[in-house]
């Protein structure tokens, strides 16, 4: 794999810059477009988690004891995602093309 296309596949799993890989030329490279779909899945369950947690903070509103589980699910899902990313930029660094724990067997791109 050429240097643009590891730093394209390194990219991938740091959120929204998923996106960058996706608009390249190289994204017919098959091992950057394994790890684009890794991380663009990464990336939409970071964002369908987001938003169901303000969704439930706005329906609790100012209650605060009620607050603390919605919160603290949240942190443990960011640490997740932390974790996942994490694993990403491992397999990028050492040429590996391992699924992700949990959401590696979903396929977005084809």
């Amino acid at each position: 794999m050429n240097n643009d296309a590891k730093t394209f596949s390194y990219l991938a799993y740091i959120g929204p810059l998923c996106l960058i890989g996706l608009f390249s030329d190289l994204r017919k490279n098959p091992t950057l477009r394994f790890h684009l779909n890794q991380g663009l899945v990464l990336f939409l369950c970071e964002m369908a988690a987001l938003i169901i947690h303000a969704i439930i903070n706005s329906l609790i509103g100012g209650f605060f004891l009620l607050n603390i589980i919605p919160a603290f699910l949240f942190s443990f899902i960011g640490l997740c995602s932390l974790v996942l990313s994490l694993i990403g930029i491992f397999n990028v660094a050492t040429n590996k093309l391992n699924p992700l724990p949990v959401i590696g067997g979903v396929n977005i791109l084809r």
